[in-house]
């Protein structure tokens, strides 16, 4: 029975969120076919109950500055510390007005309420509205993958392998595939998950995070369209995924002092340990139905709207403000062109003309505030060459506030502003030659022009 359960559910949650298959002549995941659907047909609905979730999180966060509640719950939803209910109120606040228009005829709010800005953010086709269905059926679904078997199944089996190559357990895997043909969100959520069960330590939690977290080949084809690459996307996406991999096994063997060998809170380590007298397909496969058994459907359903509901008040309006204010310095300020000046040279060094590497420096360093950007300021050059090294660097950084930097920030791995900050910059630096190799390889085979 629990065999049967470990392969019913397990299966299901692989199909769900990792296998693609066609509707309307389309093929995407199933998450990304939902997400469709709701945005096509059912997007004036949608926007109904975003603007009231929004609202309730801008209402209740105000209440309970002053108010507790004798539900526990309810207090550890709504109460924070002073600058994540800042963040709260403000993040709530700045969706409401970009989804209706408020203050259009000012001229600070135009900033704000910029398709390039808040709009990039909120409404149709935003970065929130997106994230608001993928947390919601993510989470819902989530457990299916990771908590019926597999990870401990396809972990005992690939274990040695990924632990020689990256140092880190092999229930990564899971975390590694879900990024990979789902989004890098999805796979963050999934690390912070398995870290507080106890299937990692902190230091492999946060390498795997921040290195096995490749955001997912959907929003990789669209960028690849926008910089002209659709007609060699594997090339484009093995690119990512190559350099991705490189900087994952460097990063596995750094000190990363601040990140240590420890389980989280109250969390039992969950070991791969390999009995004596029994094969590793064995005990792969008695360790996921041991794991089955323990689990109860209507539980993790509870859990998981719990999840839904706190990722609701904590993370969308805290993405909403970093995010809106990055592009609002980004569209409108000098900012990221006065911070990449050091870049320009640099790019003049390894071959390029003053005026592409005056292209390509603030293209570098933009992605911090949106993995979109840099492909919008790099698009219009006329270098291919310049191009897919902005495209697959702006991947390869990993981290932006709009969306994965906050959430590795809200996670509880341990990372703060400023270690995502320092992420954002070691993955750049370490880039640069791994992505010029790459770059003068596919120059040199005639597959991109300079």
């Amino acid at each position: 029975m629990n065999k049967l359960k470990f392969i019913l559910f397990s299966l299901f949650g692989f199909i769900f969120f990792l296998v693609p298959f066609e509707i309307g002549g389309v093929k995407r995941i199933a998450i990304s076919h939902i997400i469709y659907f709701i945005t096509e047909y059912l997007f004036d609905e949608f926007m109904l109950f975003t603007m009231i979730s929004a609202s309730i999180v801008l209402v209740g966060t105000v209440v309970f500055l002053f108010y507790t509640s004798k539900n526990q719950w309810l207090n550890e939803l709504f109460k924070a510390s002073a600058f994540n209910v800042g963040l709260r109120i403000l993040g709530s606040f700045l969706y409401l007005m970009v989804v209706n228009q408020w203050f259009s005829e000012s001229a600070f709010a135009e900033k704000i309420l910029d398709p390039n800005t808040g709009g990039l953010m909120a409404g149709n086709g935003g970065l929130l509205t997106t994230l608001y269905i993928t947390f919601f059926i993510g989470l819902i679904f989530l457990p299916f993958l990771t908590h019926f078997g597999a990870v401990e199944f396809i972990g005992i089996l690939l274990g040695k392998t990924v632990e020689k190559i990256f140092k880190v357990p092999g229930y990564s895997t899971v975390d590694a595939i879900a990024s990979f043909v789902g989004d890098g969100t999805i796979g963050i959520v999934v690390t912070d998950t398995q870290y507080q069960r106890g299937y990692y330590n902190q230091r492999e939690a946060y390498i795997i995070a921040t290195s096995f977290s490749i955001v997912g080949i959907a929003f990789a084809s669209a960028v690849a369209e926008e910089l002209g690459f659709s007609h060699i996307f594997p090339i484009f996406y093995g690119s990512i995924a190559l350099a991705t991999i490189i900087i994952a096994f460097i990063t596995s063997r750094l000190p990363l002092k601040k990140f240590k060998p420890e389980y989280y809170e109250g969390a039992k380590p969950n070991k791969i340990e390999i009995p004596e007298g029994k094969s590793t397909f064995q005990h792969a496969l008695d360790s996921a139905e041991s794991q089955a058994s323990k689990t109860s459907l209507p539980l993790i359903i509870k859990n998981a709207l719990s999840s839904v509901v706190n990722v609701y008040i904590s993370f969308i309006p805290v993405i909403m403000v970093v995010g809106t204010v990055s592009l609002v310095l980004a569209e409108h300020t000098s900012l990221f062109n006065i911070i990449s000046q050091p870049l320009i040279p640099v790019y003049q060094l390894i071959g390029y003309s003053r005026e592409i590497a005056a292209d390509m420096a603030p293209a570098s360093v933009v992605g911090f505030a949106d993995m979109y950007l840099p492909s919008i300021f790099i698009s219009e050059t006329a270098s291919e060459t310049s191009r897919f090294f902005i495209g697959v660097l702006a991947f390869t950084q990993l981290v932006f506030m709009s969306e994965t930097g906050m959430v590795l920030v809200k996670s509880k791995i341990g990372l703060n502003f400023l270690d995502v900050i320092k992420v954002f910059v070691y993955r750049t630096v370490i880039s640069f030659p791994i992505l010029l190799v790459i770059t003068n390889v596919l120059a040199g085979l005639g597959v991109l022009a300079y």
